[in-house]
């Protein structure tokens, strides 16, 4: 009878607390009763099988007809994204300027990942709940329900973001165990020729690394992209799309689009904000090639903001085309190989715990601000 007091007396001091957040968070990103009507969930557009990305071209919406108009994009590491800033830069005259970095959404709306993992409930094109009393309504009746019992509508909501942003802090978003880390942590032996030819092309004449940054930065570990944003001139497909410019005002941002991570693109085709270039092979002699060959890609939704000094006309032989393709797979995580439900995380990536100072938060800068000293 001792015992079985005991055990009662533990389970009414559990409260919400002791459940692992992360773990709360997973079970809401899984759940595909949260969306209106129900069927859709955070997993039916960002597939734990394909590196969290989505396959399609863009994702349908819970509502019958709706679709998404953007290729929704990897979650895996989306949590190291660095928050939204201005950063101080210059231009080709050598006049400072401020550019935005970090954020995120392909269009750096929202500042960081609190803010981003809101915003898909509420999106009539994706789970399409009406407000958050609707959705705070769902939580309560889930199958975890009675981890939001208690608290208004509004502190319902928040413990939910909270829990899906813990969880995509895990380990197993940023396990930084492909090939490349191999390499660069001493293995030669870890790409191949081909491989390491295609890493050559990449660091200097095909000016990948300009953006896809090789070093440390925000993160430990390389993440291969600088949190930057451009107008790469990509195909047109679908409505006219602002990017960047859209959430900013400025027009020399207009079709500005955030620089991916390369970590698993190989998993993560279609490519591009629209979903409009099909494979890896397309995508370098697009780089390659695109001022050269106009008629082959057709219009891009801004030409007056496409980037032409860093891409367009590189002049990269077939041999190394190649070559970066087959760079793309030492970039893939070897837990994300043949994946039939879920990831595992790799023995040995740190814990969240281990890694908190880098999850503080940043304070929103005010895009509105010149972006030139005295100046617009």
């Amino acid at each position: 009878m001792r015992s079985l007091f005991f055990f009662v007396l533990l389970a009414a001091s559990l409260t919400a607390e002791d459940v692992p957040l992360a773990e709360l968070g997973k079970k809401i990103f899984l759940d595909e009763s949260l969306s209106s009507p129900a069927g859709q969930s955070c997993a039916s557009c960002h597939n734990p099988r394909t590196a969290f990305a989505d396959l399609r071209r863009v994702s349908p919406g819970a509502v019958k007809g709706k679709v998404g108009n953007r290729n929704a994009p990897s979650l895996m590491y989306a949590a190291l994204i660095a928050p939204q800033k201005l950063e101080d830069t210059y231009d080709e005259n050598g006049e400072v300027e401020y550019i935005v970095e970090g954020g995120l959404f392909l269009d750096g709306r929202a500042h960081d990942l609190s803010e981003q993992v809101r915003e898909p409930f509420f999106d009539k094109n994706e789970m399409n709940n009406a407000d958050e009393a609707e959705l705070a309504g769902k939580l309560r009746k889930a199958s975890y329900g009675g981890e939001f019992q208690s608290g208004s509508d509004e502190e319902v909501t928040e413990k939910g973001y909270e829990a899906l942003v813990a969880f995509l802090r895990e380990p197993v978003f940023r396990p930084f165990n492909a090939r490349i880390d191999d390499y660069w942590a001493g293995d030669k032996t870890a790409l191949n020729l081909s491989e390491r030819r295609g890493l050559e092309v990449f660091q200097t004449s095909g000016g990948c690394a300009t953006c896809h940054l090789t070093g440390a930065a925000s993160w430990l570990e390389p993440l291969l992209s600088d949190s930057g944003f451009d107008n790469l001139g990509v195909p047109s497909l679908g409505e006219i799309d602002p990017g960047l410019g859209g959430v900013t005002g400025v027009k020399g941002e207009l079709g500005q689009f955030k620089v991916p991570t390369l970590r698993n693109v190989a998993l993560t085709a279609p490519y591009f904000h629209n979903g409009s270039v099909g494979s890896l092979k397309e995508v370098m002699e697009f780089y390659n090639k695109r001022d050269l060959e106009p008629e082959r890609w057709g219009v891009t939704d801004y030409p007056e903001t496409v980037n032409h000094e860093d891409m367009g006309d590189l002049g990269l032989t077939d041999q190394e085309i190649d070559d970066l393709v087959a760079l793309m797979d030492a970039f893939t995580d070897r837990n994300l190989v043949k994946v039939t439900d879920f990831p595992k995380t790799p023995k040995g990536v740190p814990a969240t715990e281990e890694r908190k100072a880098f999850f503080k938060e940043k304070d929103r800068p005010d895009l509105g601000r010149p972006r030139r000293p005295g100046g617009p």
